[in-house]
């Protein structure tokens, strides 16, 4: 009983930090994680991550197109214009909302919570990875995750994007007023998506969370891109194996 109530806890302070942004880095719960050579992804589970090493439902993934399965589109889009805030943690730069805007995916309502950001992509498609990839993080009622991945690609400048690169602290635990942030204009116009069970694809690696790439990917500028990246740098996690999973497409 004491095990599972261990490993209830656990879950619950791995999946709080997932949320709030907290880094295992720098909070006493882990040993010291990265991007670099010593301390990057392959070298996650050497570090007391465990998951990260053994999980068998890790994200992301490279999706191959041929391999999906058909399936029904099931989201739908209520964002508001609730942000808050935008911070530097060490990892990603992330904006913080106010939980009011919400998707609803197979019935089942979440609240955004969060968005960030990797560079290059983390997900691939066939192979192809982009500059830059957007992660917006959801959360149900009864603490089930959804994280609805957006691409980008060099073109126009993104006029909603440069709000984030306006206000991105370039220092770590830099922390940045940002109201009212136009979410949905970071969500192609089509919501034609894969979706897969996956993981957090940072440490602690927690698996049990739905992941729905969306397929067409909006335009930055390679300015934007570029300022992104001068924070962030390389902060993508390779492609993990698929494990047997389905990975399912809908239009």
């Amino acid at each position: 009983m004491f095990s599972n109530v261990r490993k209830f806890v656990l879950k619950s302070v791995a999946l709080s930090a997932f949320l709030v942004g907290v880094s295992f880095a720098h909070d006493g719960h882990g040993a010291h994680w990265g991007y670099g050579e010593d301390n990057g992804p392959k070298n996650w589970g050497k570090l007391g991550f465990e998951t990260c090493q053994k999980g068998k439902s890790q994200s992301p993934i490279n999706i191959i197109v041929k391999d999906t399965k058909k399936g029904k589109n099931a989201i739908s889009f209520a964002y508001k214009s609730d942000s808050k805030d935008i911070i530097n943690n060490g990892h990603s730069v992330q904006v913080n909302f106010d939980k009011q805007g919400s998707i609803t995916f197979k019935k089942t309502k979440y609240n955004l919570v969060q968005l960030h950001f990797h560079t290059p992509s983390e997900n691939q498609v066939d192979g192809k990875a982009y500059p830059l990839e957007m992660h917006l993080v959801h959360a149900s009622s009864d603490n089930k995750f959804v994280v609805v991945a957006v691409f980008f690609d060099e073109g126009k400048a993104n006029p909603i994007l440069q709000e984030v690169v306006n206000t991105a602290p370039s220092e770590v635990n830099g922390t940045n007023a940002l109201k009212n942030l136009n979410v949905s204009a970071l969500v192609p116009k089509s919501h034609a998506y894969y979706t897969f069970s996956g993981s957090l694809t940072t440490p602690p690696c927690s698996e049990q969370v739905q992941f729905v790439v969306l397929k067409n990917a909006l335009d930055a500028s390679k300015e934007q891109i570029d300022a992104l990246h001068a924070i962030l740098h390389d902060n993508a996690r390779e492609p993990q194996p698929l494990n047997g999973r389905v990975v399912e497409s809908a239009e």
